[in-house]
């Protein structure tokens, strides 16, 4: 009777499927704990179910309980339970990105169920089986395994599953790049499907066929696909954010950057926060809508989100992998203790009958003094053996306590190690970025204005009337400027200098073009670093060259200087002090009331806990002031040299 009650409660815990996985192994765990007379098979079954729940949550734990279900499938000669077992094992490596290490529990679980011939598991482990070779790129393994599963889904008449699998097909065809053969089989998917109307097989087909006719350049026809398929509700959590961004992908293709926005904009709005490949995918798409209209502040936003995520994806995926190195190794380790122990008990068990016979001959023989003195001695060796065996195990705890605190250390030392090269690539991206918007502002923008002026000046200005002559010097004029300042911006965003001497060469440089630049002959530019004599860190450096170079732009646009004065110095506290200031016009706003360029001076300087202080006036010139602890801008590696 309390053997009935258990499995009840089992059966309960494993099929109620609105149950959380967190409270699923509370219950699970709770019945392990009600008694210790569970039988064999019952107890494969639990650990299994254990081991599916932790799956989901994807912890380790799952190693532990499926080992333990392994081991009594094993010695209880339970055949199904291998089978869950194997299966469970499967799915776990799979999740875990090792088709190789999942292949190998699929075939261990296939020899079962055709033994057992179970037709549901084969067709399940065939089709799990030709997934894994498709991820490893063994093309043509995948497919006969592809083609086996679609076969029996439809002997078995399982119309879902076979259009499915013709879905994969095309699927396997598209990794290729056999776009026609792909083409063919999401199209059969599609055709079949009109009887059944799922919405599973329709969302599939429409989407695929979509991304087969991007590939083919048939633009048109794939918003077509992607738009029904947006409207398809086929419990997909990310539908409508996958499909959006598949659109807008498309819409950046056909160079309608409205539209992309829009369908970006869409995507954004329904992702699931969990998603972090979406959310990467996502990320890239916006950068570059916001970078074709201009937005480039966005842009680099979302490009350095973009970055974020998959250097956050690499680290988890090592991280699994060393994660599943060691437990393979403990699990070794749990193996060999475990068989140890059970040859210990086979001694013990041997020696104990041994003992038994011979205090049954020597009761016999001896009187009953001499058989109490004797046990008595035994008694007091076995106490002084064990003393010394609690003595050794003391001991070996402390040596396991020091090992595991060593091993804590260095992963500390590993993870400060990694936040470095994270922050390292994002100084990188940047630098990368900048150097992009200078070319594309220097080839681009810049060939396009001297091709303007050219043409502009092959017009014949002596057949112009007086007023169409003034209209044309003006215009002339203003593309001499706007083809000087463009390349001046474009030289002046990230120099040579900057990776070769630093801060103070990049700026060296700089000053030095605009006191040679025709257009601003009516100022002077000055810098000053002679207070200076620490080096400077480099993504420090970086961003207060940003801002010099856009505070002295503001003051050649808007200030009517003679006079810009740039200077580095280090205070008596040990702060470095950047002052840009110009003897101009001046101003009256505040920094919460003033332009765009103050502000995004402002959030450049919070990146590197700098402060930003201005004094200006009408009339009486302006000084912008930064301020960089001295904690947080000095350094001794990887050095910026002044």
């Amino acid at each position: 009777m309390k053997k009935l009650i258990l499995l009840t409660l089992l059966c309960l815990g494993v099929t109620s499927l609105s149950a959380q996985s967190k409270k699923q192994i509370d219950s699970l765990r709770l019945i392990l704990s009600a008694t210790s007379k569970v039988v064999d098979t019952t107890l494969v079954n639990i650990y299994c179910q254990l081991g599916k729940e932790f799956i989901k949550l994807k912890s380790d734990s799952t190693i532990y309980y499926l080992q333990k279900a392994l081991t009594l499938a094993k010695a209880s000669n339970y055949n199904l339970g291998l089978l869950k077992t194997y299966i469970q094992f499967g799915q776990y490596y799979s999740i875990q990105f090792l088709p190789a290490k999942a292949i190998e529990y699929w075939f261990k679980a296939l020899v079962i169920a055709e033994r057992l011939k179970l037709s549901s598991e084969i067709g399940y482990i065939t089709n799990r089986l030709a997934e894994a070779y498709m991820s490893m790129g063994d093309y043509n393994r995948s497919l006969t395994y592809f083609k086996k599963y679609a076969a029996m889904c439809k002997i078995a008449g399982k119309t879902e599953a076979y259009l499915l699998s013709l879905n994969s097909i095309g699927t396997l065809y598209f990794s290729k790049k056999d776009y026609i053969h792909a083409l063919r089989y999401f199209r059969l998917c599609d055709s079949l499907n009109k009887d059944l109307n799922s919405a599973k097989a329709q969302t599939a087909a429409l989407i695929n066929i979509g991304k087969t006719q991007v590939e083919l350049k048939n633009y048109d026809e794939a918003l077509e696909r992607f738009k029904k398929a947006i409207r398809i509700e086929d419990n997909y959590i990310d539908r409508i954010a996958f499909v959006g961004n598949e659109i807008a992908k498309v819409y950046l293709l056909q160079n309608n950057n409205k539209e992309a926005l829009r369908y970006a904009n869409l995507a954004q709005n329904n992702i699931a926060r969990t998603s972090a490949r979406m959310n990467r995918d996502l990320a890239k798409t916006l950068s570059k809508i916001h970078e074709r209209i201009g937005n480039l502040h966005l842009a680099y936003k979302y490009h350095k989100d973009y970055t974020k995520i998959s250097l956050a994806e690499d680290s988890v995926k090592n991280a699994q992998l060393l994660r599943l190195v060691q437990l393979d190794y403990e699990n070794e380790k749990s193996n060999e203790r475990i068989a140890g122990l059970n040859l210990n008990i086979q001694e013990r068990q041997s020696r104990g009958r041994m003992m038994t016979g011979g205090m049954i001959s020597l009761l016999l023989l001896v009187i009953i003094i001499a058989v109490y003195s004797r046990s008595l001695s035994n008694k007091n060796k076995l106490i002084e053996i064990q003393k010394t065996d609690i003595q050794q195990l003391n001991g070996s705890l402390e040596n396991k306590v020091a090992v595991r605190t060593e091993e804590l250390m260095n992963a500390n030392k590993e993870l400060i190690k990694k936040n470095q090269e994270i922050k390292e690539a994002m100084l990188k991206g940047q630098t990368m970025e900048r150097e992009r918007v200078a070319s594309e502002l220097h080839d681009n923008i810049g060939s396009t204005l001297s091709a303007l002026k050219w043409r502009f000046e092959a017009l014949d200005r002596n057949s112009l009337s007086e007023k169409e002559k003034k209209i044309y010097d003006g215009i002339l004029r203003n593309m001499h400027k706007a083809y000087g300042e463009i390349r001046l911006i474009s030289h002046n965003m990230l120099p040579a200098e900057f990776e070769e001497r630093g801060l103070i060469g990049a700026l060296e440089k700089f000053v030095t073009d605009l006191n040679t630049s025709s257009s601003l002959s009516k100022t002077t530019f000055l810098l000053d670093n002679s207070s200076l004599y620490k080096v400077i860190r480099q993504d420090v450096a970086l961003e207060l060259y940003i801002c010099c170079f856009e505070t002295i732009n503001n003051s050649i646009k808007h200030a009517e200087a003679t006079e810009v004065a740039v200077i580095l110095r280090e205070k008596e506290g040990g702060d470095l002090e950047v002052i840009v200031k110009d003897n101009g016009k001046g101003f009256s706003d505040t920094l919460n009331n003033n332009g765009k360029g103050l502000k995004n001076i402002n959030n450049r300087l919070e990146r590197i806990n700098a402060k930003l202080s201005i004094i200006s006036a009408a009339n009486e010139g302006s000084r912008i002031v930064i301020s960089v602890p001295e904690s947080l801008w000095e350094t001794h590696n990887n050095l910026t040299y002044i």
